[in-house]
């Protein structure tokens, strides 16, 4: 029988608030990467266990909003327990369903800034996840990816689970974007600063809608 995929499992959802993740995702130099001034609103589309929360939140404008879309309930219910004892104000966690082609709902804001932590990899084919998360994203706003180059690390998922940068920036063309800012975090994982191509991302939108 299968089992859960590795980021559902318990193991991992550990890792994700450990020492051997801080260790390889240094929160101020990755989110430092894009300019937040004027940024209201904030969409950490994975958001786990909220690795990245308190760095996002001192960085939206005093008043902004972060928001945080998550597939799996437990993590729902570890944030929503940790926003409550905290008492952590303009933040709210949402779920959102698992699928390839994730919708996001209609009542959140339009978004300045989508960050993307080690979650589009999880996707079989993340074109589909950045078309999505990018018609929730203003004209101008920037998406701010972060994930596992194909090599052997000192911690987190097996090789196999991974997604290269050369395919990570072909699905990123494919949705009808482009690349503005592309660097090595380390040498096993890779930071993509990347905006709508307005005439591209419309055809392709185009080009779905017919599909479908």
């Amino acid at each position: 029988m299968r089992g859960l995929p590795y980021y559902e499992e318990s193991d991992y959802h550990r890792y994700l608030l450990s020492p051997a993740r801080r260790d390889l995702f240094p929160v101020d130099p990755i989110l430092d990467a894009i300019e937040w001034r004027g940024n209201e609103n904030v969409l950490d589309f994975g958001m786990g266990n909220g690795y990245f929360l308190s760095g996002l939140l001192r960085r939206t404008a005093p008043n902004g909003h972060v928001w945080g879309a998550e597939s799996q309930e437990l993590l729902i219910d570890y944030i929503l327990r940790k926003k409550v004892k905290e008492d952590i104000e303009r933040f709210t966690p949402f779920y959102v369903e698992r699928t390839e082609h994730p919708l996001l709902p209609d009542w959140i804001p339009m978004m300045d800034i989508i960050f993307c932590s080690i979650v589009l990899s999880t996707f079989a084919d993340p074109t589909l996840p950045i078309k999505s998360v990018g018609r929730a994203m203003k004209p101008a706003g920037k998406i701010l990816i972060v994930d596992w180059e194909r090599v052997e690390a000192p911690s987190g998922p097996a090789l196999v689970q991974k997604m290269s940068l050369d395919r990570m920036k072909f699905c990123i063309n494919e949705a009808g974007c482009r690349i503005m800012k592309e660097w090595k975090i380390n040498p096993y994982l890779y930071g993509l600063v990347i905006e709508k191509d307005p005439e591209l991302f419309e055809e392709r939108h185009f080009q779905d809608a017919v599909e479908n």
